[in-house]
This record gives C-alpha cells, sequence and structure tokens, in this order.
C-alpha cells in the first residue's frame, strides 16, 4: 500500500527509529529521521544484541532486500549453548541450544549493535538529520503536529486524521 502525501517524522535514529524510516521509505512514506548525536558514531551503542526469529521477520518486511541480505552477512553464528560459571570460573551450568543456520528463517540474528545501525542507515542519508536535539512538540489547528528542536528549528509532520461521519 502507498501513502504518498503522508508526512512523517521520526525523533530518534537508534534502532527502531531507522528500521521504521526504512519500511516507511520503501512503501514512499515521506519520512524524516532527527537525531540528537551530532553523528552517527557519536557514542558507543553497546556491545551486542541477538534478534529472535520475530525481530527478523519484521526486519525482512521493513528493509529492502539487499540490506537485509547485507544484516545476515553481518551477523554472528548463532549461540549453540551457554556456560554459567562461579567466581573461580568453574562451571555450574552448561545448556546446550538447538543449532541452527543464520540463514533459516527463524533463526536468531546475533548482530553488533554498532553494525545493525549501521545497516539501518543505508540510504537514509537525505532524511537523517543529525544534532537535532528534540524539545517539544505541538498539534496546530490544523490537525498537524510541529516538533521543536533545542536549536529553535522545527519540522512538521501529519497529526492524526479524524475519519469522516
Amino acid at each position: 500500500m502507498r501513502h504518498k502525501g503522508l508526512r512523517v517524522r521520526i525523533i530518534g535514529a537508534g534502532t527502531g527509529g531507522l528500521c521504521l524510516a526504512q519500511g516507511l521509505k520503501q512503501d514512499d512514506v515521506e519520512v524524516e529521521v532527527f537525531e540528537r548525536d551530532h553523528t552517527p558514531t557519536d557514542r558507543l551503542q553497546g556491545y551486542r544484541l541477538s534478534i529472535n526469529g520475530t525481530g527478523r521477520r519484521a526486519l525482512k518486511a521493513c528493509l529492502p532486500q539487499g540490506l537485509f541480505a547485507k544484516l545476515i552477512a553481518n551477523s554472528a553464528k548463532p549461540s549453540e549453548g551457554v556456560t554459567f560459571l562461579d567466581h573461580r570460573l568453574n562451571r555450574l551450568l552448561a545448556i546446550d541450544l538447538q543449532h541452527r543456520d543464520a540463514e533459516e528463517a527463524d533463526s536468531e540474528l546475533p548482530v553488533s549493535r554498532t553494525a545493525l545501525r549501521g545497516i539501518l542507515s543505508e540510504g537514509l542519508n537525505d532524511i537523517i538529520h543529525y544534532g537535532k536535539r528534540f524539545v517539544a512538540f505541538e498539534n496546530d489547528p490544523q490537525g498537524d503536529v510541529n516538533a521543536r528542536f533545542e536549536d529553535g528549528s522545527t519540522t512538521t509532520g501529519d497529526g492524526p486524521r479524524r475519519s469522516a461521519p
């Protein structure tokens, strides 16, 4: 379904905001992302996360095919087990996990947060605005939503539409 004319503004270029932007862009929605960081690498994004089958399917639905393939290629091998150790590194418990290939549709995707954010940003350079610290929003009389930023700039997106009686 195409939504030409719809204007969406996303505050935050984290993984959720970037994934949403990718999906909206694929549906020809006018989308812009506003991020308080000054560059994509301003702060460390943490070590790694593991995307489960549900998250994997959501990413596949939102991302262009080439970016999803890049995500798979940049993912680590799924875990084959978990081991718990005590304070002297003596094994307390070891659990073997079912082995799954990264190509399987329901396989987890262990990926570094930095790599994931980089992949999700691809193709969005013209719609991500860095150095935009969000301050407040307000509804305008036309039903749109205006977002204000610390630097005094604003952006307008579509507000909720009332259905016709």
